[in-house]
């Protein structure tokens, strides 16, 4: 199936994978390619995220936030954790016990269906090539309870991304 990305969209594929990196995640999920695209200034989409502030730095918060939230839930709080780590072990502590994931990272069943949702919305529109327009496109799955809940912890859904999207298409058209 890669065999029919775009540049621009093996580019978001692979920007996934960094961000998951960067995240110490060991794992692509869909909002992995959401901040992929996202990345991305120019390419199909980014501008309709970028317009309803699904900006790369804001998604990083919010997959922060939503980490610290999950703990929390569990009766971990995580500022009183990095306050007593680096009380024990000086500034920065936990900053330098991150490590990063080497070699392949594995893509999560929900980005697995990202992608095969792309092929499908690629071939709706009767476009020959799956660009970044579709995989975000793929990503617009009400189904797809976690990155519904990081669109709307940016303030926005997957609805109106996705008029958005589709307007931006028809004017580029």
């Amino acid at each position: 199936m890669f065999e029919r990305f775009t540049k621009e969209a093996r580019t978001v594929v692979v920007l996934a994978q960094e961000e998951a990196r960067m995240l110490n995640h060991s794992w692509i999920g869909s909002e992995h390619l959401l901040l992929g695209i996202a990345s991305r200034t120019g390419a199909p989409g980014a501008a309709t995220l970028e317009r309803l502030g699904v900006t790369p730095a804001a998604c990083r918060a919010a997959l922060d936030e939503e980490d610290a939230a999950t703990l929390g839930a569990i009766g971990i709080d995580l500022d009183a954790v990095r306050d007593r780590a680096e009380e024990v072990f000086g500034p920065g502590a936990l900053d330098r016990a991150k490590s990063v994931p080497k070699g392949h990272i594995p893509f999560t069943p929900r980005a697995k269906k990202v992608l095969e949702r792309s092929l499908r919305e690629a071939k709706a529109r009767k476009d020959n090539v799956i660009g970044t327009q579709h995989v975000l496109l793929g990503i617009l799955d009400p189904e797809d309870k976690q990155t519904s809940a990081l669109l709307a912890r940016l303030g926005t859904d997957m609805e109106t991304v996705r008029a958005g999207l589709l307007a931006e298409l028809e004017q580029a058209a």
